[in-house]
């Protein structure tokens, strides 16, 4: 991951670090379909529970990597199969990069 251009905001640099971790696991999971989902798409009917669980740790290291801070990114919802923010893959993204402007 290229770590974010000072045009860049936390937030956008923050969204693409979790866009590129997920992209990694899906090489790794050796899951191409995942990587034809787009923005409304729901990954948490596509993945199972200790993929959800290695994506939110892989993404918290990476956003500790271009964020030079580590981020909690854990809570009650990401596993909730009515609220999880996996539901709709950009709210993943935007819970990722509202998590790093709350510190």
């Amino acid at each position: 991951m290229t770590p974010p251009t000072s045009t860049s905001s936390p937030t956008e640099g923050a969204a693409a670090a979790a866009r590129a971790t997920l992209d990694r696991l899906v090489e790794t999971w050796g899951r191409p379909e995942l990587a034809a989902l787009g923005p409304e798409d729901d990954l948490f009917d596509k993945i199972d529970s200790f993929a959800v669980v290695e994506l939110l740790l892989e993404t918290e290291s990476e956003i500790e990597t271009v964020a030079g801070r580590y981020v909690p990114l854990a809570d009650e919802s990401i596993l909730d199969s009515t609220r999880s923010p996996l539901r709709r893959l950009q709210n993943w993204f935007d819970y990722v990069a509202a998590a790093v402007a709350r510190g």
